[in-house]
């Protein structure tokens, strides 16, 4: 038990006679950057010193001062400089006992890295002496590397990636070892081998991801190499091993001082009991057997009180469980480190503790050391605190908290980036609000900068949550718009803000009348960088000022048109609604092996008084973006199915009715009431019924979606996801969705059979459904060929021109009375 806590104490320790050091940890060798103990011990600490303190005492007559305290007083804790091997200098906090052994008096001294807590201290000192100055940006000691040799073992190949120090620390050049598994296997110790290979088939079927492992590796020379292994299992997708990674760290010296510190268990008591960690040893179930003095002292309990409670217990209430897991945890892997947790003590003042775990066998403890960290918390959430103050201060506007300009071009420049790869366009707005210097003018300043506020106030009202709003300066305001589908869809979002801002403003018993003129510019049509697309858009917005103000014009005299068009369709699909301009088609749904219709796809078209029917590709993505797509669904079921129950009525067999349901209609409220009332209207029974949601829909908010779905099953709904393999899909999420149907998108269908992508695609597609237990049908089948390669591979239901356009209710009827073959 001692001689693990001296070598796996993270503090560094050192046994010397009062003059010179006679034995150290590796804690302390890495502390100072010494490679090996022979280059240390034999010394004294003075010569590991500079010349000075930092109080400006000389290092040696110090260090006496300080060992002839120790003497008198058995024990001493002060700070003190030490000095690397590479002559970089570095803070430690030293805590020295006294220890008699044999009428000789030696030394023990625990040494801590106190550099971090130095630089803190430093650093908040500069914090409160000017907060309203830039934090000077910390310089981080660069870590030093531990030296250990990495092997890369491919299961597959069995070859094996060996570093140059792995061989190295078997006397080997970097070419006199093969690349293979036999580089290990014929080095190891012969009493190892089989130990070896069972642990590892062991931990290649377990569940853990990490393994260590102690073992003997020959050395060129004929020696034998201690070796600590460390390692993690690579996985596939199906869970079998690919690859195992790992380092290999020799600890021939550490088994050297294990073998001479074995017998000496008075040194490791002294190294337990003069720790400055808090240090406890645990059962299996978590109760403390022993607790060193430094654990008596931080929670301020007796020992008695101590041993007769079990460290869980003294968690506070919130980290419970998280403990409990951590005790298993500590179980099951062997260590846990630096785990934080809060504790509740006698005096009820909850503390921040970081902890290293360790598992001990023979018989099974479990080690733990302990510091309190909750000053250090203190520390760094005041840090953070100020930080985000100048960081919000640095990119913020003062009167109306919105970004500016700083923030808006760093967002624009993102924005840039993300369309560049999703092959997306952007929208810029300049806003600048008309007349505004007459206010300041008239009425003052405090008058405009209310004025200010409330027009902030109202446009990120106006705008999407995604979207950025800024504040140039003055009376000038900036919109980032993204991911925007089409030009008119930043006509819309400009018509609203006009309208908006041109509502009067009610300010200390005046009433204020403030409109706008914005001008506009998109990526990647007018330009392709921050600095472009800005100036265009205020390039706009003059132009808009010529046009007499309280207006939008874009960067481009197209754009413009093409935005005010949208407005007019927009109006011409609220009278069409109002004038039942849109009727239902009905595309056949066929059996592909007995050419038998199965059911029929309801499709809405717009029947314009003056174009005559209109492709729903000019109108279908408007809809959706102004909300008109949730009336215009409703008209569509409502028609199709009163229609089918009519067939069903006459005696007529049409199958099953398909029907598009959107997202917005999914996100309604009242969306299950309104459909049941839908059946209950049309006399459509549900078995009749199969609502198509698209893949891309569900999964902007797939929670939700669940729910909704959830219901209209329970109604005894068919469901189908429409258009799938064009998105983005959780397997997860496919499994936990109510849905009976996939339906194979027309875009891997259009190139088959020859496309082996598509071809691949679509054979993919089809063993998902059947290994989930749905049905298939692929849309958009055109030719025989396309066909007969879905049959062939187990898809034989399809929807397409093959077989027949979508065609009137009329013409379905004569199809119905035909028979229900094509």
């Amino acid at each position: 038990m001692y001689k693990s806590v001296f070598e796996q104490a993270t503090d560094g320790m050192i046994l010397f006679d009062g003059k010179r050091f006679i034995d150290c940890n590796d804690a302390i060798l890495k502390m100072l950057m010494y490679d090996s103990k022979e280059d240390l011990l034999g010394m004294g600490p003075a010569d590991i010193s500079p010349e000075f303190q930092a109080d400006g005492r000389c290092s040696s007559e110090k260090s006496d001062e300080m060992i002839a305290k120790t003497l008198k007083d058995g024990s001493n804790t002060f700070e003190w400089i030490h000095m690397r091997a590479n002559g970089e200098n570095v803070w430690v906090e030293v805590s020295i006992t006294k220890i008699i052994q044999n009428d000789e008096i030696i030394f023990l001294a625990v040494w801590r890295d106190i550099a971090e807590k130095k630089a803190l201290e430093e650093e908040l000192k500069i914090i409160q002496e000017s907060e309203n100055q830039k934090l000077n940006e910390r310089v981080e000691l660069a870590l030093l590397g531990n030296n250990d040799g990495v092997w890369d073992w491919n299961i597959i190949t069995n070859e094996v990636y060996y570093s140059p120090r792995w061989k190295e620390m078997l006397g080997y050049e970097n070419d006199e070892l093969p690349s293979d598994f036999s580089s290990w296997k014929n080095n190891l110790h012969p009493d190892e081998v089989q130990n070896n290979f069972e642990y590892i088939e062991e931990h290649m079927e377990s569940k853990n991801a990490y393994f260590e492992l102690t073992h003997r590796l020959k050395h060129k020379n004929g020696t034998w190499v201690w070796i600590l292994a460390r390692g993690k299992k690579i996985l596939d997708e199906d869970g079998n091993v690919l690859r195992m990674i790992g380092t290999h760290t020799d600890i021939s010296a550490q088994k050297k001082v294990e073998q001479e510190l074995r017998d000496s268990k008075q040194y490791f008591k002294a190294i337990y009991d003069g720790s400055l960690d808090a240090i406890a040893i645990l059962d299996e179930e978590s109760h403390f057997l022993e607790v060193n003095p430094a654990y008596i002292k931080m929670t301020g309990m007796s020992e008695e009180k101590l041993l007769s409670t079990s460290c869980i217990a003294l968690s506070a209430p919130e980290d419970v469980e998280r403990s409990i897991a951590i005790i298993n945890e500590v179980m099951s892997v062997g260590y846990v480190k630096n785990y934080e947790k809060r504790c509740n003590f006698t005096n009820n003042n909850p503390i921040d503790v970081s902890m290293s775990l360790s598992l001990l066998q023979n018989p099974i403890r479990i080690l733990i050391s302990v510091s309190d960290v909750t000053q250090k918390k203190i520390d760094e959430k005041k840090m953070l605190e100020h930080k985000e103050i100048l960081h919000h201060q640095a990119h913020h506007d003062a009167l109306t908290s919105l970004p500016n300009r700083v923030l808006f071009n760093d967002r624009l420049e993102q924005a840039i980036e993300k369309a560049k790869r999703n092959s997306s366009k952007i929208a810029v707005f300049f806003i600048d609000l008309d007349h505004f210097k007459e206010i300041n003018d008239s009425l003052g300043h405090n008058i405009g900068d209310e004025v200010l506020k409330a027009v902030s106030t109202r446009l990120k009202e106006v705008i999407r949550e995604e979207d950025t709003l800024a504040r140039l300066g003055g009376d000038e305001f900036t919109v980032l718009l993204e991911g925007i589908k089409n030009i008119q869809d930043a006509s819309l979002i400009a018509g609203k803000i006009l309208e908006t801002l041109s509502q009067v403003i009610h300010i200390d018993f005046h009433d204020l009348y403030v409109s706008s003129s914005i001008g506009i510019s998109v990526y990647p049509d007018d330009g392709k960088s921050s600095q472009n697309l800005l100036k265009f858009a205020d390039s706009a917005m003059y132009k808009a000022k010529d046009e007499g103000r309280n207006n939008f014009q874009f960067y481009s005299a197209e754009m413009t048109e093409l935005a005010f068009e949208r407005v007019v369709m927009e109006a011409s699909l609220r009278v069409a609604l109002k004038n039942e301009e849109f009727i239902v088609y009905y595309q056949p749904q066929m059996n592909a092996k007995t050419n038998k219709l199965i059911g029929m796809e309801a499709l809405v078209r717009w029947n314009h008084p003056n174009m005559g029917i209109v492709s729903p590709a000019k109108f279908i993505p408007l809809a959706e973006s102004t909300g008109l797509i949730i009336d215009l669904d409703r008209h569509v079921m409502k028609t199709a199915m009163t229609q089918c129950a009519q067939w069903y009525k006459k005696g007529f067999n049409p199958g099953v009715l398909a029907m598009n349901l959107s997202v917005k209609q999914l996100a309604k409220e009242e969306c299950v009431e309104v459909f049941k009332n839908l059946m209950q209207i049309t006399g459509c029974k549900p078995e009749w019924i199969e609502l198509e949601v698209t893949e891309g829909q569900v999964m902007k908010n797939p929670e939700e979606a669940i729910k909704v779905l959830a219901k209209i099953s329970d109604l005894g709904v068919n469901l189908a996801v429409d258009d799938f393999g064009t998105g983005y899909s959780s397997l997860a999420y496919l499994k936990r969705l109510p849905i009976d149907k996939l339906k194979i998108d027309q875009a891997f269908i259009r190139d088959l059979p020859d496309d082996e992508e598509d071809a691949g695609i679509t054979k993919a597609v089809i063993a998902l459904a059947k290994s989930l237990d749905l049905r298939i049908i692929a849309e958009g089948v055109e030719t025989k060929e396309q066909k007969d390669f879905l049959v062939l591979n187990g898809c034989e239901n399809i929807q397409g021109y093959y077989y027949s356009k979508p065609i009137p209710a009329n013409e379905f009827e004569i199809l119905l009375e035909n028979g229900d073959k094509i």
